[in-house]
């Protein structure tokens, strides 16, 4: 087997595992609808993933270092098994539960996979970037892919896919010999590490938040969505592409994380309810996530040995900022969608009063509409149900219209907060890059 072949079968292998972070963001509304949970609750099928990979990186990583072809035989078989778990899954609790042993399986494979990468390209370089690019690659497309298989498939299909290709990855690590390495490992860059956690939380808004508002505020259809969000994988890729040639690694990160910081601002004061607003925003985040996660995890590994060590600590570092970026900007969007909700109920109230509608049907209408906002509990709500049996006229038609869109401005207006959060979570991410900088020259 060709070295290509090989780097490129345990890139699929570092990419199955990373793009699990955010590949059923798409799904949640399927997955909260079937089972039933409210969005605090489903946001747990993110939430307890990254958190097993955060918790389960560093010790993965230290197995991986002493035998790194069966580590990562060990975790693409657990990742499989699980990720089957995971889509015959028959009640909420047993997904969740499938998906911590998901995440552990893929941090054994991941770390373990760097290992392999500097043993197939011969140079530790040449491997830190494809496991970093192979990463980038996971996570940024993850949200895209799962979309479109959840509109066509099911949601259930992401983890029937994940498994036969994961056990592909396998051939990657038949007869290959990778020295062990049982040399004491350092300490972990700290700042390029902590970075990477505020970086990463920030980013969970661009991956988790823009889709819910695709999706469950806008009633994008999922496959659609993910036509939408493919945009921010494709700046990632095309940025770095060209990255090295922008600077060290100091100014890529600091430049990188600027431009999430600014794309996150532009989603929080979006001027309309439209998904091509969100172009450039997303143009934005890409760019600067193809820019600051290979920077700062280069410098994270950057004259650190052994390899798969402090690259189980980058590991833990982002899915930990993950982690923390679901906890902290979930019920702050919960809190200010119910405020919104009631703000448009106060407004479309308004609108039925102002309508045109024969007045007995004024109260009737009212009376429907808020049957379903009551019933919606925490979904955003649908409120052309209440015009399915009613006359299709002009006056009706113009009111429904009136209604919708007094529903997307609270809606779009209930995101605002928590991108803005999350962009000064990105900037936070400076104050180590800076500390960093004056410490390693790279």
């Amino acid at each position: 087997m060709s070295t290509r072949t090989r780097s490129t079968l345990v890139g699929l292998g570092i990419g199955l595992a990373l793009a699990d972070s955010s590949v059923v963001t798409l799904a949640l509304p399927d997955i909260l609808r079937q089972f039933d949970v409210e969005i605090p609750t489903v946001a747990w099928v993110l939430t307890s993933y990254n958190l097993w990979l955060a918790l389960a990186a560093v010790p993965a990583a230290y197995v991986a270092r002493r035998r790194p072809a069966p580590a990562f035989g060990a975790g693409t078989l657990v990742f499989a098994a699980a990720s089957l778990g995971c889509a015959l899954a028959p009640s909420f609790g047993v997904l969740v539960g499938a998906r911590c042993v998901q995440a552990v399986g893929g941090a054994l494979l991941v770390c373990a996979a760097l290992d392999l990468l500097s043993e197939i390209e011969g140079s530790d370089t040449r491997a830190v970037r494809t496991w970093a690019a192979a990463g980038i690659l996971g996570a940024a497309l993850g949200p895209a892919i799962g979309g479109i298989l959840t509109e066509t498939l099911g949601w259930e299909s992401i983890f029937f896919l994940q498994a036969p290709l994961a056990l592909v990855t396998l051939a990657a690590a038949a007869r290959l010999r990778v020295r062990p390495l049982v040399e004491p490992a350092g300490r972990p860059s700290v700042p390029a590490n902590l970075a990477l956690l505020l970086l990463s939380g920030a980013l969970t808004a661009a991956l988790f938040l823009l889709v819910l508002l695709l999706v469950d505020g806008w009633r994008m259809d999922p496959a659609l969505a993910g036509i939408v969000v493919t945009v921010m994988p494709v700046a990632a890729i095309a940025t770095a592409a060209v990255a090295e040639r922008l600077g060290g690694t100091a100014t890529r990160a600091a430049t990188g994380v600027v431009l999430v910081a600014g794309g996150l601002t532009a989603l929080g004061v979006l001027p309309g309810s439209a998904w091509w607003w969100t172009v450039l925003p997303q143009i934005l985040v890409g760019a600067g996530l193809g820019l600051a996660l290979s920077a700062l995890t280069e410098r994270a590994l950057h004259g650190r040995s052994p390899q798969a060590v402090h690259g189980g600590w980058t590991i833990a570092a982002r899915h930990a900022g993950v982690v923390v970026g679901l906890l902290l900007l979930t019920p702050v969007f919960t809190a200010a969608l119910d405020r919104n909700e009631e703000r448009a109920l106060r407004a479309g109230a308004a609108a039925v009063l102002d309508s045109r509608i024969p007045p007995l049907e004024k109260l009737a209408v009212a009376q429907d509409v808020l049957a379903i906002v009551r019933a919606s509990d925490r979904e955003v709500p649908d409120v052309r149900d209440a015009f399915a049996d009613r006359p299709a006229t002009a006056e009706y038609r113009g009111l429904e219209e009136e209604l919708v869109s007094q529903l997307d401005r609270a809606v779009t207006a209930a995101f605002s907060r928590p991108f803005l959060l999350a962009a000064l979570l990105a900037l936070g991410a400076l104050v180590p890059i800076a500390v960093s900088r004056r410490a390693v020259s790279v």
